[in-house]
């Protein structure tokens, strides 16, 4: 059975760790150019100011996926408290399964006890769960470009 819950920043980075390095491997673009560098120092620093939440399904015990994000007031509408969906990841063999389906009702049914008027979250274009999404009621709003600067 998988379980759900909000955990501390402090547990789940030292659990997640061994997730992080598959999760990268899977969806980054330009591996080859951006190494995974988590910078923990910044994440320290948000879930001191409180704008961090985590949410994790376990499977006996093991983290098997997580959602992570930042709740903050929206930069244009001071009184709309907003999710800002940083990671999310469900193991392959967790997949095809509603893992992913129960885990973003889950992370829906905490934001909005924490009085989250809104969430926002994104896919990759190449791992796309756009029909994840509109089949839990989310509108494509934006198109997100990404251009490496390099030389």
């Amino acid at each position: 059975m998988i379980t759900f819950a909000v955990e501390p920043w402090s547990s789940f980075r030292h659990d997640a760790g061994r997730l992080w390095v598959k999760h990268w491997e899977e969806v980054a673009v330009h591996q080859d150019v951006i190494s995974l560098n988590v910078d923990y120092d910044q994440y320290d620093r948000q879930d001191a100011y409180g704008a961090l939440y985590i949410i994790v399904a376990r499977h006996k015990g093991e983290i098997v996926g997580y959602w992570a994000g930042l709740i903050r007031a929206h930069l244009h509408y001071a009184d709309s408290l907003t999710a800002y969906t940083d990671v999310y990841f469900v193991e392959k063999e967790y997949r095809k399964r509603g893992v992913g389906q129960d885990l973003f009702a889950f992370v829906e049914k905490m934001l909005k006890a924490r009085g989250v008027q809104r969430i926002f979250t994104a896919t990759k274009l190449h791992l796309n769960h756009s029909a994840l999404f509109k089949a839990a009621g989310y509108n494509e709003t934006e198109i997100v470009f990404t251009k490496l600067l390099g030389d």
